[in-house]
């Protein structure tokens, strides 16, 4: 199959590019002019990558007839962590996504996979469903998922394309951002540092990002179509994700509990239903959280930031 991937050097998209190459699939791995490749390494001279600027419509009718795709996954959005939720960028994101399903329309794509978020969820139920949990999002770019979802369903369904949206929860994994939880807590206790924390009481649904990538792999490759949860479906507190990477770096007495404070906004629970994805594909997670998060930790006891790669 022709695959294109949007976003594909980021975090989740080097991990979705490099699930698919492996499987013996063509790509095309589309990169924002001037972004680093450097998490696609081991993979580069098996893809096909063009750096397009998909607010550019003209770069994107370019784009699709290069690739020329079967299927397209598309997960590039602004994601800077700490910034993402309010940034104006969230609007050139929406534009950029329509942009992106009418070129793949015109073009005969025949499957859209594209990465929304739990953020488009009311937060008050604690525990997501996409048939039962109503849609409330508290920020712009919860918002702005929930919108670009509910014009493509539209879109796609009248171009007959098939379309299914793919909805984030928490992940870690090797290659995250420096200011997510799981690899500022390694960071902060690799260096001998104190790992400062909130209470860390909050509840919450933490995935591999590796089986972030398989599940997407898994939807697009489905016959499922509308709003998926890709999440792990266990609840976990912060603070037991601390202590565990505390244990496994043997530093427990460097976690301060209670040095940051907690958001009183932040809801105590968000804990994702995986149930449709796990009966309407032959998706499976491969790591426990135990495991994953020591993968994680050996993957950056070998692994440096490169220049600002993965700042």
């Amino acid at each position: 199959m022709r695959v294109l991937v949007t976003g594909a050097a980021g975090f989740i998209g080097s991990h979705v590019t490099r699930r698919i190459v492996r499987d013996g699939h063509t790509v095309c791995a589309a990169i924002r002019p001037g972004e680093s490749t450097d998490r696609l390494t081991d993979v580069l001279s098996r893809l096909s990558v063009i750096a397009c600027d998909l607010r550019d419509a003209r770069a994107v009718q370019g784009l699709i007839s290069a690739a020329q795709p079967e299927c397209a996954i598309h997960l590039a959005w602004y994601a800077v962590p700490g910034k993402y939720w309010t940034a104006p960028e969230n609007l050139d994101c929406v534009s950029m996504s329509l942009c992106l399903a009418r070129a793949l329309g015109a073009a005969g794509c025949s499957r859209l996979v594209a990465a929304g978020s739990c953020a488009e969820y009311d937060w008050d139920y604690g525990y997501l469903s996409e048939d039962t949990t109503p849609l409330k999002p508290r920020t712009l770019y919860g918002a702005c998922k929930n919108a670009t979802r509910e014009i493509l369903e539209a879109f796609c369904a009248d171009a007959g394309m098939g379309f299914a949206w793919a909805r984030f929860f928490y992940l870690y994994g090797p290659g995250e951002q420096q200011a997510r939880l799981v690899r500022s807590v390694i960071q902060a206790l690799q260096s001998g540092g104190m790992a400062e924390c909130t209470t860390g009481e909050q509840i919450r649904d933490f995935l591999h990002v590796e089986d972030v990538a398989s599940a997407v792999w898994a939807i697009a490759q489905s016959n499922l179509t509308g709003s998926v949860n890709v999440a792990s479906g266990q609840p976990v507190k912060i603070r037991d994700i601390a202590e565990t990477l505390g244990r496994i770096l043997q530093a427990s007495s460097k976690l301060a509990f209670g040095a940051l404070p907690t958001d009183p906004q932040e809801p105590p629970l968000l804990v994702g239903d995986v149930r449709k994805l796990k009966s309407q594909t032959d998706w499976t997670p491969r790591w426990t959280l135990e495991e994953g998060l020591r993968q994680t930790v050996a993957w950056w006891r070998e692994n440096s930031p490169v220049g600002g790669l993965l700042t």
